[in-house]
């Protein structure tokens, strides 16, 4: 970047001493402007000096004006002293009262600044005092959730804690309902292998028994089978037809003619029909 002149730097600090008063009054509306948005006090203590800077700016210029004002008046009145001496007094009594007019204009206007500062200050103290206070409740607030959070948190801990006792407690009561039964079903199985045991000896016993029964009667009956195959062969048994009132006798029902009723047929040793006059049929 290329060097600046000493010249240009002149020009600029002449340009701000020519133009400070109006310079000040715009950073004053500046300052007043950025402390509305932020709320921030250093712009009001800036305001003070720009005030001050202002005021030596508004002064320079009435002392300007006014030194010109008495030359023209000293190069006017050279043929005159007592015109001049008027003129002068008159001047000077202008300038003074213009001078106290802007001091007074100053001092209230410092004046009001100040009141404003204060005003200002003070509102930013209760903003604050209200933020402490809105942030001290919303700290109690969030403890309070917090400590209900955690109260919350431990109450369905313990509900969890006792869900889980409950569930083992079943669990065991499940577990021990179990054993038992299938000791149950152990003790029953023994019992029915016991009793089918007990069942099959019993079968076993009566089955003997049966067959000794068996036995003998098939002993019985070949006994009286044999008793009655002799007392046949002396003395056989005969078939009577009609309930036993006829005539003749037979020694088989298949000899006998087709229209026979079988349900009229008495059986009798041979003996006995002879005794009741009875002979053999001849168709026999």
């Amino acid at each position: 970047m290329k060097k600046k002149k000493w010249w240009y730097y002149a020009l600029w600090i002449f340009a701000i001493l020519l133009f400070l008063p109006f310079v000040c009054v715009y950073g004053i509306y500046r300052s007043i402007i950025n402390f509305k948005k932020s709320k921030n006090l250093l712009w009001l203590f800036a305001i003070v000096p720009l005030l001050f800077f202002g005021s030596a700016g508004v002064a320079g210029y009435v002392g300007a004006f006014t030194g010109d004002s008495n030359t023209r008046i000293e190069q006017t009145t050279s043929s005159s002293s007592s015109k001049n001496k008027d003129v002068e007094k008159k001047a000077k009594d202008k300038a003074n009262k213009e001078a106290e007019t802007a001091k007074k204009a100053e001092a209230a206007k410092k004046a009001e600044a100040t009141k404003k500062s204060k005003a200002a200050k003070k509102a930013e103290a209760t903003k604050k005092a209200e933020a402490a206070k809105k942030a001290e409740a919303a700290k109690k607030a969030e403890a309070t959730k917090k400590a209900e959070v955690a109260k919350q948190a431990e109450a369905a801990k313990q509900a969890e804690a006792a869900k889980q006792a409950e569930a083992a407690k079943q669990a065991e009561a499940a577990r021990q309902a179990e054993a038992a039964k299938q000791a149950e079903a152990a003790r029953q199985a023994e019992a029915a292998k016991q009793a089918e045991a007990a069942r099959q000896a019993e079968a076993a016993k009566q089955a003997e028994a049966a067959r000794q029964a068996e036995a003998a009667k098939q002993a019985e009956a070949a006994r009286q089978a044999e008793a009655a195959a002799q007392a046949q062969a002396n003395d056989p048994i005969v078939f009577v037809t009609g309930n036993g009132s006829s005539d003749v006798y037979w020694y088989g029902t298949s000899s006998m003619p087709g229209n026979t009723n079988m349900n009229n047929i008495v059986q009798m040793h041979e003996s006995e029909a002879k005794a009741q006059g009875k002979r053999h049929s001849l168709k026999e």
